[in-house]
């Protein structure tokens, strides 16, 4: 069976834990012995500061419906001492409503160190991208500092040992314009919790089946059943807190399984990433949405310099790594590429010749267009500055398909 990096699909609420991912936990997880395994932090904005994320399990009874099995996590999770309350309903310096991912990892010390310093955490769970995306003059402008930052913050709790859970934002009742973004920076969220092989929650796909999306009136805001936020009977659960609050402990107890009680995995090994990355071999996106996180560093490949088809003069003959796309049936599709530091990384679509001739569009951040069938190749290459150096290194790449109605993607 396959034993490497799982691949986090789309359709499922919880990413896998193979016997893979599981061992990088443990090895996560073992990196610093201070750390509470019944601590969790949170880290967030409104939602997360609200007393009805989690908080409510540790003031009212437990009514847990259908899900007696999570009794036990939330006891033990319960009995943690987070300077002096539970990690529930502890009032965590690192969630404040309006607030971003910039803000939690700014300041001497931060809001997510002073957090971390106070409760000693062995996980967090991390919430930002909605108001994220309002910092920019367009929600595509605003992205390379969500990535930035996300990636910073996602570091600095690795560094100390511990295991982030990912969630992914829900749905923009409020805005259709900001709505047709949320799976982007979605791709950023998953891409970066499988880079790290630690947990994604799906809280976009829970939600999805509910009522209005499980959205209060605003629009951005999820709502809650009247007899409780945590009350998990399935009456309740067609409320956006509680079933974010049912798919958080699920979260916690997968994880106090595989890192507390022995077990090895709760998923099957699933498939590699076919390819190489290099022109005879490109990487195979099997499935959307897709990412990927790589640096473009170790790669071996220079074979594309200057995009001809694309009427390009910019020098990209720095190193490549490919990635090859079928397309069966028309596909209105959204491409980026984000990278770190000093990094500049572009993103070129090309025919299915992978030649710099072959070259049909180009970007620097994204493509946003519609693919007719056939098989296309994404090149994501390295600029040279004028000085000579090459702007090689560490990029995520997405591609997910665009909603209905996005004519951004005509």
């Amino acid at each position: 069976a396959y034993h490497g990096p799982a691949f986090y699909p789309d359709g499922r609420v919880h990413s896998p834990l193979t016997p893979y991912v599981v061992e990088q936990l443990r090895d996560l997880a073992a990196l610093n012995s201070e750390l509470q395994p019944d601590v969790f932090m949170k880290i967030g904005a409104s939602s997360t500061a609200s007393t009805r994320t989690l908080a409510c399990f540790a003031t009212a009874p437990l009514e847990l419906g259908n899900h007696q099995h999570l009794k036990q996590t939330l006891n033990l999770f319960l009995g943690g001492d987070a300077a002096g309350s539970t990690p529930f309903d502890r009032d965590t310096e690192a969630a404040v409503s309006g607030k971003t991912a910039g803000w939690a990892i700014s300041g001497n010390p931060s809001p997510v160190e002073a957090e971390i310093a106070a409760i000693s955490p062995s996980l967090s769970f991390i919430h930002y991208g909605t108001n994220d995306m309002q910092m920019g003059y367009s929600y595509g402008s605003a992205m390379p500092a969500y990535y930035e930052n996300m990636a910073e913050l996602m570091e600095i709790l690795i560094d100390h040992g511990i295991v982030p859970i990912v969630a992914s934002i829900s749905h923009r009742g409020d805005s259709q314009a900001a709505n047709y973004w949320v799976g982007a920076y979605n791709a950023v969220n998953r891409g970066l919790a499988q880079y790290h092989q630690v947990p994604f929650l799906d809280m976009h796909l829970a939600l999805d089946p509910l009522p209005g999306h499980g959205l209060s009136g605003d629009g951005i805001h999820v709502n809650g059943y009247s007899g409780g936020a945590c009350v998990l009977t399935a009456e309740a659960l067609e409320y956006g807190y509680n079933m974010r609050n049912l798919i958080s402990v699920e979260a916690l107890d997968r994880l106090k399984q595989v890192l507390l009680d022995g077990v090895d995995d709760l998923d099957e090994p699933g498939k590699p990433l076919e390819g190489d990355g290099s022109p005879t071999d490109p990487f195979t996106i099997a499935a959307l949405p897709f990412t990927d996180i790589r640096d473009t560093s170790t790669s071996t490949h220079r074979n594309l310099d200057l995009y001809s088809g694309c009427s390009s003069d910019s020098n990209e003959s720095g190193p490549e790594f490919l990635y090859r796309y079928e397309v069966e049936e028309a596909q209105a599709i959204r491409a980026l590429v984000m990278d770190l530091g000093d990094a500049d990384i572009d993103i070129h679509l090309l025919d299915a010749t992978g030649s710099e001739s072959g070259c049909i569009e180009r970007g620097h951040r994204f493509i946003e267009t519609t693919l007719q069938p056939g098989t296309y190749i994404f090149a994501l290459d390295s600029w040279v500055d004028g000085g000579g150096d090459e702007r090689s290194g560490e990029f995520i790449f997405a591609l997910i398909a665009c909603d209905e109605g996005d004519s951004d993607c005509d």
